[in-house]
Order: C-alpha cells, then structure tokens, then sequence
C-alpha cells in the first residue's frame, strides 16, 4: 500500500496491509475528517482527502510503521484473498515485506495499537475492523512457514527485536 497518514499533531504512520490500516483509517477519517465519504469499494484510505494523500517515499520525519508477527500478517493476507491458493500466495504474496525507511518509532500490531493511535491523536478506543474470517486463515506446515520466513525474513529480524526490546 505505501500510503502514509499524516496527522496534524505531524506524526504519520506508514500503513500497512494486514496490520491495523483500516482501523487507523476510518478513525482518522472519522477524526480529522468527518465529513467524507468513504468508497466501501477500497480501502478507506484512498478516501482521505486529495490534500492529504501521501505515498511513502522511505524519507519523511516523524514517521512511525506498525509491524506484525509476519506469519500471522501472512495468515491473514491468505484469508483476505481467499480467491487464491495457499501455494499461489507462498510463490508469491500479493503483500509484500514491509517497507524500508527511516522510521522514528515502531509499535507492535498485537499490542501498541491503543498507543499508536494517541501517538497520532485519534481516539483511543479504535475500531475493530477485521477484513478477513478468522476461519480462512490456513494452517500452514513447517515446510510452509520456512518459506514464509525466507519471504519475510527482514520483517522476521525486525518481529524479534522488537519483542526481545519490549518495543
């Protein structure tokens, strides 16, 4: 996606597929731009107003990244595009690792996201907005997860110090 939210407090959040993104949006929506109208068609972020569509370029100040533990990020982008086969997501994920760049802060997707979104100024109690059943995540075998970490393999290395760090 590479889209970034930039809140008027001057922090933004790069976001990232299958890590919180729809919920950050429609609160920031809801927040800083009450009166738009989001297209149900896309993801709400491509309904921020024109002035305040920013792609992520790797360089911008003030910039924090959600990371999730990528095997379940994976997990849930198979259960997002159900319409594809396990094996046609593992040869190749439509999501891809996450983005370089010079973050000034990292928050964990499983449990900082109460933390990012006063980070940035939204209300505190964010919207649970689980795009994908539960139920379509796959079990994947040890074979598979191997592959999944050659994918991710720097998401992987960033996952862990961020977990042996405490954040």
């Amino acid at each position: 996606m590479g889209n970034l939210l930039r809140a008027p407090n001057g922090n933004g959040i790069v976001l990232i597929q299958r890590a919180g993104s729809h919920s950050l949006a429609i609160a920031a929506i809801s927040t800083f731009w009450p009166d738009t109208v989001v297209d149900p068609m896309y993801h709400p972020a491509y309904s921020f107003p024109l002035d305040q569509q920013f792609s992520w370029t790797g360089d911008q100040p003030e910039v924090a990244l959600i990371v999730r533990n990528p095997l379940e990020r994976f997990r849930s982008i198979c259960a997002h595009k159900p319409n594809r086969t396990l094996e046609e997501h593992l040869e190749k994920p439509i999501y891809g690792p996450l983005p370089f760049g010079n973050y000034v802060r990292y928050f964990r997707f499983e449990d900082q996201l109460e933390e990012c979104a006063e980070w940035l100024g939204l209300p505190t109690l964010l919207p649970h907005e689980d795009a994908s059943d539960p139920a379509l995540k796959p079990n994947l075998t040890i074979e598979q997860e191997n592959i999944v970490r050659q994918i991710y393999a720097d998401d992987f290395i960033l996952w862990e110090s961020l977990n042996n760090k405490g954040g």
